[in-house]
């Protein structure tokens, strides 16, 4: 059997349906049809897969009852161990000598422990109840659960209301719980709108709603008029100066090598415009070195795009996922607001979004482009954002859409427009500079002229004429009539793949000998009943999914067997002071260390930014 080191190949292939044969199977089930779903690819790493299954259990439901629908991850490590594994109870290891494949039934995911816990509705009240936190004021009001995301093997977004209540669960690794919910405290303290943390326990952290609605979602309805641009960079001014002393988080533009490695692997015919892409945001950066300090000498929030802040009235209210809160330049949150809503106004070329909403994305994004370039160098700007858009770049191949070739080649286009403005604007400043030499005249004593910077390696393929505008407004073709919004989401909108039936292809793969006892076959696993898929939640503010309580009976678990950051950034000058007109939140319990280690920071790809939105996850 044939497999990339990095077990892509595998678990992407035809293959796939002999490893979830062989899980099934080993439980007492039968697999009927499989297609894959989400994957997660670090190339020469690792791989995680998820995939939504038809899946019968006789001895459970009987012989002739329907198949469930399921949800099974799989994950393989050859470049890299496994880490941080935490419950290996429920999952099944498989081998054929060279590579070793992890496979879990959701929601019991090994490296989220808290996720059971809250992904049944009668469990999760039982789970919160513990927690001293109550949802609804009647209890007998059912509870209903929205999943909003699921990373599989990284974390989990759950919404959970309870008649007119609502409240969010944010599921991860248990070693990064404390510093999120500290980072919490602080940013509270500070008056900075996140959510105020509720309770938190093992890796699982419950977060109050916000006010208002994603702007993501009011830039598509009311373009320019959702928020102020000034607002926005007041919001990230707010973020406090005591949070410089955070773990430096690089910017977007520090893994492009890396994200162009991911696409370049998933559509090879792109490698040379992703070189040469590269190649000139290199360029372009190394080039501004020579003229400005490119040090980190902000708070930055690391993520900062549409989704992440909610507006109302056409204020800023709230700010989701500070994470990644550290040191940093403004410009890159900046571009990261840009980047995203460039692809997303890209969609209407596709027909993705029909063209009004098109247009008030476009000049959403001229006006707050405008308006930042006043703030930062517009060069950098310009070139972050190619950064952050050839991360996104990604979503198409890992959330499995239809058409995700396509898709991925015009993220790419959107990237080298950047690239274009980037020229455009250095252009511009040095035709400034010389003008206003000319116009004062030579002065004794001064600098001579500023010598053209390098000039910014062009890309090579359907360059885009230099332009006064962001990506985002360049004309458009015409989309298809009567195309409606996309769920909110910064990636572009996840579409299924065709279901296919398992092929005959038996793996080679076979359960790996245990070197101690495993738990009993039959040990409790709940399953989901098949229903009618819900349509696609989008994040925050949707309405839930409803889900019954768990049945009596419940599937039979997958057997386990055992399992074979740089230095703080150099500052030579304080960093912004917060408001004096902010009162301070006291904060009631002990922080813990600031920072992280290096083995507390997952390297790579690990935005939220390029989660799966999951339009029906309903475990029973």
């Amino acid at each position: 059997m044939s497999h990339t080191q990095d077990g892509s190949e595998l678990l992407t292939g035809p293959g796939a349906g002999g490893l979830l044969r062989s899980a099934v199977g080993n439980s007492g089930g039968v697999l009927h049809s499989w297609q894959l779903d989400h994957v997660d690819h670090r190339p020469g790493r690792s791989t995680k897969a998820l995939y939504r299954t038809q899946v019968s259990w006789p001895e459970l439901d009987g012989p002739q009852a329907p198949a469930r629908e399921e949800l099974f991850g799989a994950s393989a490590h050859i470049g890299e161990r496994e880490k941080n594994l935490y419950v290996a109870e429920q999952t099944l290891v498989m081998t054929d000598g060279d590579i070793n494949v992890r496979v879990w039934r959701y929601p019991h995911d090994p490296w989220l422990p808290m996720l059971p816990q809250v992904c049944y509705p009668d469990i999760v009240g039982r789970t919160l109840h513990d927690l001293g936190v109550s949802i609804g004021t009647d209890p007998s009001v059912p509870i209903a659960i929205d999943v909003v995301s699921y990373r599989p093997g990284r974390r989990a977004v759950l919404r959970v209301s309870q008649g007119d209540r609502a409240l969010y669960l944010k599921v991860m690794q248990p070693h990064r719980s404390g510093e999120i919910v500290d980072r919490h405290h602080r940013l509270l303290a500070a008056g900075v709108p996140v959510p105020e943390v509720v309770a938190h326990h093992n890796g699982l952290v419950v977060l109050a709603e916000l006010p208002g609605r994603p702007l993501a979602r009011a830039v598509i309805d009311e373009g320019v008029d959702s928020c102020r641009a000034e607002d926005l960079v007041a919001l990230l001014d707010r973020l406090p100066a005591s949070m410089y002393s955070l773990s430096l988080r690089p910017p977007w533009t520090d893994s492009v090598e890396f994200y162009a490695g991911i696409v370049s692997s998933s559509v090879p015919s792109l490698g040379p415009r992703l070189d040469s892409l590269v190649r000139a945001i290199r360029d372009g950066l190394a080039a501004l070195e020579q003229r400005m300090d490119m040090r980190p000498h902000d708070v930055v929030h690391g993520d900062f795009y549409e989704a992440q802040v909610f507006v109302e009235h056409g204020k800023v209210v709230g700010l989701l996922d500070i994470d990644t809160v550290g040191p940093g330049r403004r410009a890159d949150d900046l571009a990261c607001l840009l980047a995203h809503l460039s692809v997303l106004a890209d969609y209407g070329n596709a027909g993705r979004i029909d063209r009004a909403m098109q247009e008030r994305v476009e000049e959403a994004t001229g006006t707050w482009h405008e308006m930042f370039s006043e703030r930062v160098d517009p060069t950098e700007l310009a070139l972050r954002s190619a950064g952050v858009v050839l991360s996104l770049a990604t979503g198409p191949h890992r959330q499995q859409e239809a058409s995700w070739e396509a898709a991925t080649e015009a993220i790419v286009r959107v990237a080298e427009e950047w690239v274009a403005q980037a020229r455009l604007a250095e252009t511009r400043r040095r035709e400034a500079a010389v003008a206003a030499q000319a116009a004062n005249g030579p002065v004794t004593g001064s600098r001579p002229v500023e010598q053209p910077a390098p000039a910014l390696e062009p890309t090579g393929v359907r360059q885009a004429p230099p332009s006064t505008a962001p990506p985002a407004v360049r004309p458009s073709v015409a989309p298809q009539h009567g195309a409606s919004a996309p769920a909110q989401q910064s990636a572009p909108p996840v579409r299924s793949a065709p279901q296919q039936s398992a092929p005959p292809v038996q793996s080679n793969l076979t359960q790996a000998a245990p070197a101690q006892s495993a738990p009993p076959q039959g040990a409790p696993l709940r399953s989901a009943p098949t229903q009618p898929p819900a349509p696609p939640p989008a994040p925050h503010r949707h309405g839930p999914v409803q889900h019954p309580a768990a049945p009596q009976q419940s599937a039979p678990s997958l057997q386990s067997a055992p399992q074979p950051f740089s230095a703080p950034p150099e500052h030579t000058g304080p960093p912004p002071q917060p408001a004096a007109d902010r009162e301070p939140t006291p904060v009631t319990q002990p922080l813990p260390p600031q920072g992280a280690t290096g083995s507390d920071l997952d390297d790579g790809d690990d935005s939220p930014t390029q989660e799966r939105r999951i339009d029906s996850i309903l475990p029973r």
